[in-house]
């Protein structure tokens, strides 16, 4: 045993001296030899140190991206009618919500391409005013395209609903993600009387950005709801008079294109979603 102590004791020895000897702030070179000490790691790191302006901070730590938030509980204010005069600039559109955009961006986007302006269209297929106000989708497409205008169109998929006005928190989430981008809601062209959607989208967007489709006349599709895209395209221009009138809050400019005229802009199609 003392053997192997011995031995221990021979190995351990020098290094403990080179160890010691390396974070020693004095020089002990033997006679004769000449040692340089080298930049050993310590065996208990350091604290960092904070600068003043730092010290009583946590740090920064990104959370997660979330797919709900909580809607707040205030409401914004109803929008009052008003005159404005007509807007020539380019604009780049914002064209979000249910199925129903899917019959009116081909003629809108003719429209846009017609008159300058740039097209993004987002068709959530089967999404409500529930969906759209309970995650995070509206606000990640205007941090990507940064719209100076947005056009919606939902309520379809709650035509019948028996609590409508519980729509209504969701309605103003919507109105108070886009803050101050111009928009207008095309209202749904229904194909048999609803339970008040329309009603209360026009009380709280204001009728002067609510266009209340119900009084078209319109040839339906196989499915006996989404207008044909011929009937679609007629919808369009309907909606395209009043949105360069001043019967709208912010009137852009929407000349007729010409019927054979096509274009096509980036167009994002998200499917289902259930809560």
């Amino acid at each position: 045993m003392k053997s192997y102590l011995k031995i221990i004791a021979i190995l351990f020895l020098p290094l403990a001296f080179v160890v010691l000897y390396a974070n020693s702030p004095v020089q002990i070179p033997p006679p004769g030899w000449k040692l340089s000490k080298i930049k050993a790691p310590l065996l208990i790191p350091e604290s960092p140190t904070l600068s003043s302006s730092e010290k009583g901070k946590s740090p920064s730590v990104q959370p997660k991206k979330t797919v709900r938030r909580q809607v707040p509980s205030r409401k914004t204010e109803d929008v009052k009618t008003t005159e404005n005069q007509l807007d020539t600039a380019s604009q780049r559109i914002l064209f979000f919500g249910d199925s129903m955009v899917e019959g009116l961006l081909r003629r809108m986007n003719s429209y846009a391409f017609a008159n300058g302006h740039k097209m993004t269209n987002v068709v959530w297929y089967g999404s409500t005013t529930e969906i759209w106000a309970l995650t995070d989708t509206l606000r990640y497409f205007i941090n990507k395209v940064e719209p100076t205008f947005a056009m919606i169109s939902l309520g379809a998929n709650e035509q019948f609903i028996k609590d409508v006005e519980g729509r209504e928190l969701f309605i103003r989430e919507i109105v108070h993600e886009l803050g101050n981008i111009p928009f207008v809601w095309i209202g749904v062209p229904a194909w048999k009387e609803d339970t008040g959607i329309n009603e209360l989208t026009q009380r709280i967007v204001g009728a002067d950005r609510y266009f209340d489709s119900r009084s078209l006349t319109l040839q339906r599709g196989s499915d006996r709801r989404h207008p044909t895209f011929s009937a679609a395209s007629n919808w369009m221009d309907t909606v395209a008079v009043w949105m360069s009138s001043p019967a709208t809050a912010h009137p852009i400019r929407m000349n007729k294109p010409a019927p054979e005229t096509k274009h096509s802009f980036k167009t994002y199609a998200l499917q289902p979603i259930i809560f």
